[in-house]
């Protein structure tokens, strides 16, 4: 019998899979305790209808992220912040401030697994922010200035 599971079952597979097991296993155990239905062909239809869909979406998604990095890439962005008497600010300059400075300066949307790096900045300066996603890299130059 062809059933859809539902949820995992050790040596069937995952949600989502379609697959063929013996009727009294299929009736007898997996249907009943909710672990899997029944295969009809407009189930199966709909599972590869949204798998196909599933790519389109990643596609689409990676197609963006990848012009978002071109469109990034060596911009710069300026954050102007308190320093003390040494030129040292008075708090680390970490993703969060980096992200919404780019987000506000730069009008772009990036999310925290571009950068390929943590960053806890300290000091006035220019830094190169490394942004990474599908083998393809972006620098961002920072500049921390005092007000």
């Amino acid at each position: 019998m062809k059933i859809i599971l539902l949820k995992y079952v050790k040596g069937v597979g995952h949600p989502g899979e379609v697959h063929e097991v013996s009727d009294g296993y299929a009736q007898n155990s997996l249907i009943p305790q909710g672990l899997a239905k029944v295969a009809t062909p407009t189930e199966i239809n709909n599972i590869k209808l949204q798998k196909q869909s599933e790519v389109l979406q990643a596609e689409k998604q990676k197609r963006e992220v990848l012009a978002t990095l071109t469109t990034i890439n060596g911009k710069t962005v300026t954050l102007r912040e308190k320093l003390n008497e040494k030129g040292r600010l008075y708090h680390a300059l970490g993703l969060k401030e980096i992200i919404k400075a780019v987000r506000e300066q730069l009008s772009l949307h990036t999310e925290e697994s571009l950068y390929s790096e943590k960053y806890a900045l300290k000091e006035a300066g220019e830094y190169q922010i490394k942004l990474k996603a599908y083998n393809t890299e972006a620098v961002v130059i920072l500049k921390v200035e005092g007000k």
